[in-house]
């Protein structure tokens, strides 16, 4: 309800016809009945962290970005996070090439990031970890 709030001059986000946060936000708009509301005061950016910089030197009164990019910057606060359930599910794929010169180092990394080593260092910069189980073909 705040972002429709007209004292919102613009909000940031990452440009919806070419960045994957960007798209996300348009969708989690729509799907709150906000987007037609806020459509001609978003301010896209080329990025996430360019909408995090918009929102920092005040060129927007508000975002939405990944959380972990909005953690990277000091002069923004989170006031809003949007729960799992009503977002996209967000992964970051990994694949091993079979048959490539580095395929056994290229195994052991994708290991190492799926440990609880890893999720440590994921959750300490605010990912969501969600470790799946190595799979072979």
């Amino acid at each position: 309800a705040q972002l429709a709030d007209l004292r919102l001059r613009f909000v940031s986000i990452g440009d919806p016809a070419s960045v994957p946060a960007g798209r996300y936000a348009r969708a989690w708009l729509e799907a709150r009945g906000l987007w037609s509301r806020l459509a001609a005061r978003i301010l896209p950016a080329v990025d996430a962290r360019a909408a995090v910089a918009a929102v920092a030197s005040g060129g927007a009164e508000a975002g939405i970005v990944y959380r972990t990019d909005a953690a990277l910057s000091g002069s923004v606060r989170l006031v809003h996070e949007v729960p799992p359930a009503e977002g996209p599910r967000i992964v970051y794929p990994l694949v091993v090439l079979a048959g490539r010169p580095h395929e056994p180092a290229a195994r052991a990394f994708a290991e190492f990031l799926a440990s609880p080593a890893a999720g440590i260092a994921f959750e300490e910069r605010g990912f969501l970890f969600l470790p799946s189980p190595t799979r072979q073909r």
